[in-house]
């Protein structure tokens, strides 16, 4: 099974960004420790409310996908996000 690379973009709630980066250290460390997957994130440089969370070289997509909703979930990451909590999900795969 070929490696997946995860890109998760989504808009913030203004205003609460400091809490969002403190919950995402939260959620990136749970993952790390399930999956041995090391995240991070990124804010886009010309909207500063738009954030990105990377994950590359998954091998266990299935299992790294539960341990990811899990974290979401536990760490109640929707509360930051605006738009209804819409998180845009993109995963890629190499090229053959």
């Amino acid at each position: 099974m070929p490696l997946s690379h995860y890109y998760i973009y989504y808009p913030v709630q203004i205003g609460l960004e400091a809490d969002l980066a403190r919950v995402l250290h939260l959620v990136q460390s749970d993952i790390c420790r399930e999956t041995g997957v090391a995240g991070r994130f990124l804010r886009k440089a010309d909207d500063p409310w738009t954030w990105m969370e990377i994950y590359e070289n998954v091998r266990e997509a299935t299992a790294f996908e539960r341990s990811l909703e899990q974290a979401v979930e536990r760490h109640a990451l929707a509360r930051f996000i605006a738009d209804d909590g819409r998180r845009h999900i993109e995963r890629f795969v190499p090229c053959a």
